[in-house]
């Protein structure tokens, strides 16, 4: 059976010099720099607030692995990690996670960040469909509750993290692994009350300990749950007795561009937060007190589309350290990914197939990888640049790709290129490369150009 779709005549409710579509913090990262560039920036967001996986899955603990590898957060990112703590403190108590977040917080404070730059935000905002001419975008559509809305721009950026700017454009893109397509599994995070806060840090960091029991007890067959999970992270631990981000549960086999299968993930991770929540209660003394807080409020995924760009970075290209002349960002070399087929015999290494359990490769010898601006260019349609976790990469390549600070100084990098864009009112493949990584190390992002 087959429906017919009406065509219909939209007003053009905006125009502005740039769209960026997608307020995680590849989408923050774009509308700042871009905005703080004199440009005017329409930031559009589906959720009610900006901050992406962060605020909405929990994932506070940005750049925990950087912690004694000499290396420091750049640009946009250690802006807002510095001006936030400053506003609203820093309530983790746990020495091996210094740079969480509280999502709540930031919620607010990326509401007035983004806004002092000069960015209009407009959130419940979807964009799935694009009027292209030619091989530009001319306006994109935002699906609301009043019904579709146009908007235009002389240059559009995609942070939606699933590339569905770029996949409404009609621009080709690989989604999972290679050999069967599969992604990474979704995951529901876990807000805690009423842990025992002082016994916890008695004895230096123990739930760190209680995520290697756990570890033990799954090799071991002993939890007797259901989730393919051998991990246990806990992000923050306050003084008030929460545990803010416990990231344990585990939805395969899933496409995270389909709603039956979006479904699907939230209906199995709740239950998994829940068995969590009582093996956790039962098993551990200074957690026998303990409430649910929070749930999450959607289900978070580690990978979705990558949209092919003009350079394709590869596995081969951060083990060799490539140098690019369009280097847009540096970032310390470490791989992060939980095995898409759940396999969970062994610690997972790069080397083969590479998905033995969760590669966890983490920073060694100062290695660092570099990010090309042609993985940023979509290898069709002019006025489009994509950031954030959606660039031109590999499988392997994207789990390091999507670390929360780079997936931010890749927007900060497309936003200021879309500036220059509609300066010169060329495309933002036209742009000067060279002024472009002028203007980011002004910005205190570290370049070797």
């Amino acid at each position: 059976m087959q429906v017919i779709r009406k065509e219909q005549t939209l007003e053009v409710w905006k125009h502005v010099d740039i769209v960026v579509a997608g307020g995680g913090p590849a989408g923050v990262g774009a509308a700042v720099s871009a905005a703080r560039q004199g440009k005017t920036v329409l930031l559009l967001e589906k959720r009610a607030y900006l901050g992406g996986n962060i605020t909405a899955c929990y994932v506070e603990n940005c750049n925990y692995f950087l912690k004694g590898t000499g290396f420091e957060s750049e640009g946009i990112y250690a802006e807002i990690e510095k001006k936030c703590y400053e506003k609203y403190g820093n309530d983790n108590l746990r020495e091996r996670n210094k740079t969480c977040f509280s999502s709540e917080y930031l919620k607010v404070f990326l509401d007035e960040f983004v806004q002092e730059a000069g960015v209009e935000i407009l959130f419940h905002s979807f964009v799935n469909e694009v009027i292209m001419e030619n091989n530009r975008i001319s306006a994109v559509l935002i699906q609301t509750k009043k019904g579709p809305m146009a908007v235009t721009a002389d240059v559009y950026i995609d942070t939606t993290g699933d590339g569905d700017v770029a996949f409404a454009a009609g621009i080709p893109y690989e989604q999972g692994r290679k050999e069967d397509g599969l992604c990474q599994p979704g995951t529901v995070s876990l807000r805690l009350s009423g842990a025992d806060t002082n016994a916890l840090l008695q004895d230096g960091d123990r739930l760190s300990e209680i995520g290697r029991i756990f570890k033990e007890d799954y090799r071991a067959g002993r939890t007797g749950l259901p989730c393919k999970r051998q991990d246990l992270p806990f992000g923050r631990l306050t003084g008030g007795g929460v545990i803010s981000y416990v990231n344990y549960s585990c939805s395969y086999g899933l496409d995270p561009t389909d709603p039956r299968d979006l479904t699907k993930g939230e209906l199995e991770c709740r239950q998994y937060v829940m068995d969590i929540y009582h093996y956790l209660k039962e098993h551990f003394e200074e957690l026998r007190g303990i409430e649910v807080a929070s749930i999450s409020p959607e289900i978070g995924f580690r990978d979705s589309r990558r949209i092919l760009g003009k350079y394709y970075l590869t596995i081969e290209d951060m083990e060799s350290q490539r140098h690019f002349d369009d280097v847009i960002a540096v970032f310390p070399r470490f791989y992060d990914m939980l095995a898409p087929d759940a396999y969970m015999d062994g610690d997972g290494k790069v080397e083969g197939k590479g998905y033995k359990g969760h590669i966890y490769e983490p920073v060694v010898d100062q290695r660092t990888f570099e990010i090309p601006y042609g993985s940023l260019l979509p290898v069709s349609v002019a006025n489009l640049l994509t950031a954030g976790r959606c660039i031109s990469a590999d499988h392997v390549a994207e789990s390091g790709v999507r670390a929360i600070s780079l997936c931010m100084m890749t927007g900060e990098a497309a936003g200021t290129a879309a500036a220059l864009a509609v300066r010169d009112q060329v495309t933002p493949a036209e742009i000067s490369v060279k002024e472009l990584q002028n203007i980011l190390k002004q910005q205190n992002r570290l370049l070797p150009v």
